[in-house]
């Protein structure tokens, strides 16, 4: 089997990392057949790199996933031997997530092997696949990190987002895959420390691990290697000093990472300063903040809405799934949820008349919590409970031919329902409340009736009797 040679992504990443724009390895006769979507998608439409395993033998596996049968595919296939063989092109989408919505952001990358092995996989895999996610990430401008290069097991089920694997729950690349490994790999193909080399003339900032242009997003490390007598080097978001480390190596917060969440998407000035005895030297450059939305709205509500009664409440999310989902009741929790869609039944006659504020708050699984607020005006008392106060059709009644069955109600009533012997005759909606009963149809001998008035806040009340109806005369 013809196969991409390795040495073709080893000089794409060499390509990447002096600034030149790399072209995908090319596709061959063996790439997917029909199994895939196709899309023209641009590179930054890239936004995930998700390792999966393969279960089966890199020939297998790539027999497998050109077939149509498969109803799947993945972008590149990586053998043990280091061998890589790619089915389906960057711009277009391939079958591999087990959700949609990260099938369209995303590239697959299957790798041979078995995810319960406890042997593993080679190095020469890891390699190989460390090149193509390198590669990929550069072009796409991808941050290099965990959030962004994932495995198979981190994708959320669609159907059910407390759940990973995609929508058949898979686990790979398991736990014998030695992601620490892997991520150095991926780093160092795709920032040789060659452009990191230390220039020992005077005070100096000699490299930073963010550097101009980058695009990052959630929590990232920020280092830097200084040279010169240096004393101090201060860590500076937009003019703002965030960060003094007065012991190198020098690192943001202690090595902690610098969290992208709390800033805006969009450009940001990162700047260092290292400060000597008599002398300070600073270096700017400017990153791009692109995490992935996570933003919540209040549904059906407006602020200071007059309600009562039972009030559905819903949390609608943009972006990323949140976690668990908060209620709160002027700062009490009332309830919570963690699972779509969000929606909560409030009683509002548990709480007094009034001004009330009414606070919904989401965790995300990445730690970012959104919360909106809005104010209602509860009227229970001014919305009278409904009463049934007489009707024409009396208990131990004698009816017969058409009875024009009339109800007196009192308070706020959203309907009015006529029953007889269980079974919903007639619902009106508005007075005069009033059903005109055949009772010729009915059986002779008792008749169990109601009517059943409900209220504008949802609480019913009920009326029955019991009437007779007579055999019919013999004329």
């Amino acid at each position: 089997m013809r196969v991409l040679r390795r040495t073709s992504f080893v000089l794409a990443a060499a390509l990447l990392c002096a600034g030149i724009a790399a072209a995908a390895p090319p596709q061959s006769r063996f790439a997917a057949l029909t199994n895939y979507t196709q899309a023209k998608r641009s590179e930054n439409a890239i936004r995930f790199i998700i390792i999966h395993v393969s279960e089966g033998s890199f020939p297998g596996t790539v027999a497998w996933l050109r077939d149509p049968k498969a109803h799947a595919s993945a972008n590149f296939v990586v053998g043990r031997t280091g061998q890589v063989q790619q089915l389906v092109p960057l711009h277009d989408i391939a079958w591999h997530a087990g959700n949609w919505a990260y099938n369209v952001r995303s590239v697959g990358i299957e790798n041979e092997g078995f995810t319960d092995d406890p042997l593993g996989f080679t190095n020469a895999e890891y390699r190989s696949t460390a090149r193509l996610a390198a590669v990929i990430a550069r072009r796409a401008l991808i941050p290099i990190d965990r959030r962004h290069i994932i495995g198979h097991y981190q994708v959320p089920d669609p159907n059910d987002p407390l759940q990973g694997g995609g929508i058949d729950n898979h686990t790979d690349p398991g736990k014998y895959w030695r992601w620490n490994y892997f991520m150095k790999l991926v780093e160092r193909f795709a920032y040789p420390q060659k452009f990191f080399k230390e220039h020992h003339v005077g005070l100096q900032i000699a490299s930073s691990t963010l550097y101009n242009g980058q695009v990052v997003a959630g929590g990232v490390p920020w280092r830097t290697k200084v040279s010169g007598p240096v004393q101090r080097v201060s860590f500076v978001v937009d003019g703002k000093e965030r960060w003094t480390d007065r012991i190198g190596p020098y690192a943001f917060a202690g090595g902690r990472a610098l969290d992208t969440f709390g800033l805006k998407n969009g450009k940001h000035v990162l700047e260092l300063r290292a400060y000597g005895p008599k002398s300070w030297t600073r270096k700017r450059f400017v990153v791009r903040v692109k995490n992935e939305p996570f933003t919540l709205a209040t549904v059906g509500i407006k602020e200071k809405q007059k309600v009562f009664g039972v009030l559905p409440v819903q949390a609608l999310f943009t972006g990323v799934a949140p976690a668990r989902v908060l209620l709160y009741l002027d700062g009490r929790q009332i309830d919570h949820d963690t699972s779509p869609p969000y929606l909560f039944k409030w009683d509002t006659r548990r709480a007094k008349d009034g001004l009330h504020r009414l606070t919904l708050a989401g965790r995300a699984r990445d730690g970012r919590i959104v919360k909106a607020q809005i104010s209602v005006r509860l009227i229970n008392r001014q919305m009278l409970p409904a009463k049934i106060l007489a009707s024409s059709i009396a208990d131990g009644q004698a009816v017969s031919g058409l009875q024009h069955w009339l109800v007196q109600t009192s308070g706020k009533v959203k309907n009015v329902e006529f029953l007889v012997d269980g079974t919903v005759r007639a619902t009106v909606t508005a007075a005069p409340y009033a059903y005109d009963w055949d009772t010729s149809a009915e059986t002779t001998g008792p008749h169990t009736v109601a009517v059943r008035a409900t209220g504008v806040d949802g609480a019913v009340v009920e009326q029955t009797a019991t009437v007779q109806v007579p055999p019919p005369t013999a004329d």
